[in-house]
């Protein structure tokens, strides 16, 4: 009886999701993993910036949502592309132009409900 018990605890404990990717904090490139979703800055030496965080769904499907921030200073203008792939295909937008270029969202602070439960007491 003792033994069955503990197979049905052992059973009923939460399963935690596995996570996508591994956490990656170097000189230009970043990677934060949250549950069934991730993270990715890259920042390139000549300037340019990709930034994008996938989202896993119910059904196992993968949601990208992106921007790609590439300055061309020989002729004074920067490429801007934003783009988002899932389940329903690829979209990609661009602008090129000269004058300052549009800034990549900042890096979303990234906390777990345990770390919010703890910070407010």
């Amino acid at each position: 009886m003792f033994a069955i018990l503990i197979v049905n605890l052992a059973l009923a404990a939460p399963q935690k999701s596995p996570t996508l990717v591994p956490e990656i904090r170097t000189n230009g490139f970043q990677l934060e993993p949250l549950d069934q979703e991730y993270f990715l800055r890259v920042e390139h030496p000549g300037g340019g910036i990709r930034q994008e965080t996938v989202k896993q769904n119910e059904a196992g499907h993968l949601q990208v949502n992106g921007v790609i921030n590439q300055p061309y200073e020989d002729h004074g203008a920067h490429l801007v592309v934003t783009y988002e792939a899932g389940p329903n295909g690829y979209v990609a937008k661009y602008s090129y132009g000269k004058g300052p270029p549009t800034p990549p969202p900042q890096f979303p602070l990234f906390l777990s409900p345990n770390a919010l439960k703890t910070a407010t007491g």
